[in-house]
């Protein structure tokens, strides 16, 4: 095993995935919820790992990508998050007490669109996964492993930061520290939306 090749590419997956973006928030919102977890970070991690391997075995030929459709998809993105936002601090008010908490966006089907949408309609997600990994992995003897360094920082920065999440909702008990966890969350989700379509 290239040893040197997978721990390139293991910091490297994991220097480009650790910035706080939509999706990282998402994956916090959700444990601190303790609503799907599992299925969230599984998501997320599943995800990359089918873009890293699609931008090794395409790296020659990436820069042929079609511009106007991540144009379309970012557009597309950036409404969805304003709309999650939105919903997000509409709902901040309807929480009354702790035991309401864990019920609110408990709908399995909401999460799974929201997922999809917040992971590829973002089209920093190709940039970095695609395009980035993808043409630095040609400089590696092993794209092979340098690729599995990138899958498997994926996989533990995604299960670290939903269970880590998980684990701290336990301590937090006041309902005003909830208010003010979800209102930024929605406020943070309306910028990046507003990012995502004017920027």
């Amino acid at each position: 095993m290239n040893i040197s090749d997978f721990l390139q590419g293991y910091i490297i997956g994991l220097t480009l995935i650790i910035a706080i973006g939509p999706q990282n928030l998402f994956v916090i919102n959700q444990g601190l919820k303790k609503s799907f977890v599992l299925t969230v970070v599984l998501f997320c991690s599943l995800s990359d790992s089918i873009l890293i391997i699609i931008g090794i075995n395409l790296s020659n030929f990436i820069i042929d990508i079609n511009p106007n459709i991540l144009i379309i998809l970012k557009i597309l993105g950036g409404i969805w998050l304003i709309f999650y936002g939105l919903n997000k601090i509409r709902q901040v008010n309807k929480i009354r007490n702790l035991q309401n908490i864990s019920k609110v966006e408990n709908n399995l089907k909401n999460i799974i669109i929201t997922l999809f949408l917040i992971t590829y309609a973002n089209p920093h997600v190709y940039f970095d996964t695609i395009i980035l990994i993808g043409s630095i992995s040609t400089n590696f003897n092993s794209q092979l492993f340098f690729g599995t360094g990138a899958i498997t920082a994926s996989f533990i920065f995604f299960f670290v930061l939903g269970y880590l999440s998980k684990f701290l909702s336990k301590y937090i008990y006041s309902s005003k520290t909830w208010f003010w966890i979800d209102l930024t969350i929605g406020l943070l989700m309306i910028l990046y939306g507003i990012k995502f379509i004017f920027f």
